[in-house]
């Protein structure tokens, strides 16, 4: 008999009740609590799962063994009213003592119940995590608080994406952790030294400053030291420097002699200060902190993080008593609340490494100093994903539940979040499966013979098998994501709809065209070695966004276009956007293109171009907002023809790059606006090959899976097959071979004058 919420069936000499089919679906996620609530408050819903074809369905405890009992509760409707009886009544008391030890029998039954059952029980919201918990320690076998070999780990992670309750569950367990005395920091005089109260340190292992005569509590800073798994007080987590503390922070880094300081929020984010400039702001100034000088030597810029050299000294009489130098790595993309890219985050690390190792290892050296803006969340996971690969390192294991729980007992709101716990298993997966890709640009020619060789046992060669991981591994985008390019004003602006930027990676039109126009193009932002949105990519317009296309170039400063094809001439499925002669032209209602030169070498064809933008907004006409001209150079390689997934001359693409080069290294070096005919392919080829040469001057590495892996993060498309990956090595072989040396002897010359 069906009803609302189900119906009873007869199974074997006893009356069931079963859901009915609507209430199927996949986890039960489309049961609604009131549902849930009834059947165990009626004592209808067992916790044993009948698990079939994926799909979790409940089974119910057996009612009364008297079928016409059963039948007697059930009446049309399917549901079961409670008879209110006295409890008063000797009657209601006999009929209680049978339910009472139903119920008992149910709950001590829950610890026999096999571990899979639970966890999808869990997982499907049918019981609350702190069942999962209980009085008698009832803990799944796939929770340990134990190393666990690298071997095992990916079976680890594997689980944990079936059953994503699991981090949860970890994470709730390492939040139970016994408070430790806070005195110090709780003091009425030390409050307005911490950034966050939630995020005091403890007592017992809280740095101690030496006291300065005169000043009450100068012993006090809201540091930490944090062991590693491997080496005691390897770390100092503290907050970002206020006003009131940046003396104080200088006086812990030159009293515990730290190795290196890392730095994981910017400066200002959200609206919000997050942590003051507690260095020069250029290399020819110097400030003073507590009696101590400091002076920035040297800058690296990267896509993700910079790198700071320091000077530090003391001096008395005039005289320079002692001196240190000391490095920062500023880690530059990771927003507040939110998590980075894993592989940006690892790269970062293995720069620090790779930097400050040595230092590390030398009992002479202090520990390394860690903050964001309250040295909570952010600094528990990079500390948690440092630590982890470093025990991997030594000793191929992870322990990741285990130091969390060891976090959590060092220092308040290490890791702030399941989310943020959940990415430090993705980082450590990420790890294990890609391993170090990056090699010396000596090594370049030898690793590509290696790469072209199959393994016997999957029939694979290198390349194969490294794409085939980029693509499990690049991120996938749904409508959602894409909003803005499926609005209905702009989906006749996209070439194809499968290719839609993500709302969070596209370049937003500023200037105004009019009311018809919006703020949309099919663009997005990738980005490069040494600077994040290095790059814009987007199709070739459509006549319907000639003016957007102009639009992107003013809006956001391109020092140049690069169009990677030659289209058939007056073709109507791929209009002009520039003026081929010298007559200006305009494009939309607002920009227009003036012709100032060109020039035509073997394959590449140059321009140089004013655009001039009109002002139709009342609102800026009235405000007196001006619109100066701006100067762009367009570059097209004509040696790639429409079809051929590869160009015909390598020399002339690598050359290309080399002028664009030039050409930004004259201007403000804004972002290049990459072309081709759908905003896919080729300009994944230009994008990660260029970022590769860029590493092979700085550093002299090459990794191209990495550069790979970068350009994808936003836009999926790119580098779409086997062919364009294989041929991102040889661009970059043919420029080491044929270049390198040319480039890295100008690059000399530079530096000396």
């Amino acid at each position: 008999m069906w009803g609302t919420k189900g119906k009873f069936v007869k199974v074997t000499d006893s009356w069931q009740w079963r859901y009915p089919e609507t209430f199927a679906g996949r986890n039960r996620r489309d049961i609604t609590e009131g549902h849930r609530l009834d059947m165990y408050q009626l004592g209808l819903l067992n916790v044993t799962l009948c698990i079939e074809n994926d799909a979790v369905q409940s089974s119910v405890r057996t009612m009364s063994s008297d079928p016409e009992t059963t039948k007697h509760k059930a009446h049309s409707t399917g549901t079961v009213k409670k008879k209110h009886r006295s409890r008063s009544t000797p009657r209601y008391n006999d009929a209680d003592k049978p339910r009472k030890k139903r119920h008992v029998s149910a709950a001590n039954s829950f610890a026999s119940i096999p571990n899979a059952i639970k966890l999808s029980m869990l997982n499907s919201g049918l019981l609350p995590t702190s069942r999962f918990n209980d009085e008698n320690g009832t803990v799944a076998d796939s929770i340990t608080d134990r190393p666990i070999e690298i071997s095992q780990f990916m079976k680890l992670c594997e689980q944990r994406k079936k059953f994503p309750v699991l981090y949860k569950l970890e994470f709730e367990i390492a939040e139970k952790t016994e408070p430790h005395s806070c005195r110090h920091g709780t003091k009425k005089s030390n409050l307005e030294k911490n950034q966050n109260q939630k995020c005091i340190p403890y007592d017992y292992n809280r740095v101690v400053l030496d006291t300065i005569d005169g000043e009450h509590d100068s012993d006090y800073i809201n540091a930490s030291y944090i062991d590693s798994l491997l080496k005691p007080n390897a770390y100092i987590v503290t907050q970002g420097p206020t006003e009131e503390t940046v003396t104080d922070f200088w006086r812990m880094v030159w009293q515990e002699k730290a190795s290196c300081i890392v730095m994981l929020t910017k400066t200002f984010d959200f609206i919000k200060v997050m942590c003051v400039q507690y260095w020069p702001a250029s290399n020819e100034l110097e400030e003073t902190y507590g009696g101590i000088h400091l002076k920035v030597i040297q800058e690296e810029e990267l896509a993700n993080f910079r790198i700071r050299t320091f000077r530090l000294y003391k001096m008395e009489n005039g005289v320079v008593t002692e001196e240190r130098f000391i490095l920062q790595f500023h880690f530059t993309e990771w927003h507040c609340h939110s998590s980075p890219f894993s592989n940006a985050l690892l790269e970062f690390r293995r720069r620090v490494r790779a930097v400050v190792g040595h230092r590390i290892k030398s009992k002479e050296a202090g520990p390394m100093v860690v903050h964001c803006n309250d040295g909570g969340g952010r600094s528990g996971v990079y500390l948690l994903v440092d630590a982890n690969m470093e025990l991997g390192e030594e000793e191929d294991k992870f322990d990741v539940f285990g130091y969390l729980k060891k976090l959590r007992q060092s220092r308040m709101g290490m890791v702030e979040n399941v989310d943020q716990y959940k990415f430090v298993y993705d980082t450590l997966e990420e790890y294990v499966a890609c391993g170090n890709s990056w090699f010396s640009v000596s090594e370049l020619s030898q690793r590509l013979k290696q790469k072209s060789q199959r393994n016997p046992m999957s029939k694979l060669n290198e390349y194969q098998r490294e794409y085939m991981l980029i693509c499990k591994q690049t991120p996938r985008f749904t409508i959602g994501d894409c909003a803005g390019g499926h609005r209905g004003d702009n989906r006749k602006k996209n070439r194809d709809v499968l290719i839609v930027p993500p709302d969070n990676f596209r370049p937003y039109l500023t200037s105004f065209q009019g009311n018809n126009f919006t703020d949309y193009i099919n663009a997005v932002f990738v980005d490069g070695y040494t600077k994040p949105r290095e790059y814009i990519v987007t199709e070739w317009p459509l006549k319907s966004t000639l003016g957007e296309f102009w639009s992107l170039v003013y809006d956001y400063e391109c020092s140049a276009v690069v169009v990677l094809c030659v289209p058939p001439h007056n073709s109507q499925q791929f209009p002009s956007f520039w003026p081929e002669g010298r007559t200006p032209k305009k494009y939309g209602p607002v920009f227009t293109i003036d012709h100032i030169s060109h020039n035509h070498y073997s394959n590449i064809k140059t321009w140089v171009f004013r655009i001039n933008k009109k002002i139709v907004s009342l609102t800026e006409l009235m405000a007196g907002v001006k619109a100066p001209p701006k100067t762009v150079q367009l570059f097209q390689l004509m040696c790639w023809p429409m079809g051929h997934r590869v160009p015909t001359s390598t020399n002339s693409l690598v050359e290309l790059m080399n002028m664009v080069e030039r050409w930004r290294q004259r201007t403000d070096y804004g972002p290049v606006c990459i072309v081709s005919p759908d905003g896919r392919s080729r300009c994944g080829i230009y994008c990660a090959a260029n970022a590769c040469i860029e590493q092979v001057i700085q550093h002299g590495e090459v990794d191209i899976f990495q550069a790979v892996r970068t350009v994808r993060r936003h836009r999926p498309q790119l580098i779409e097959n086997i062919t364009e990956y294989k041929y991102c090595y040889d661009v970059v072989l043919h420029y080491v071979l044929h270049y390198l040396h040319k480039d890295l002897n100008e690059l000399k010359g530079k530096n000396k004058h």
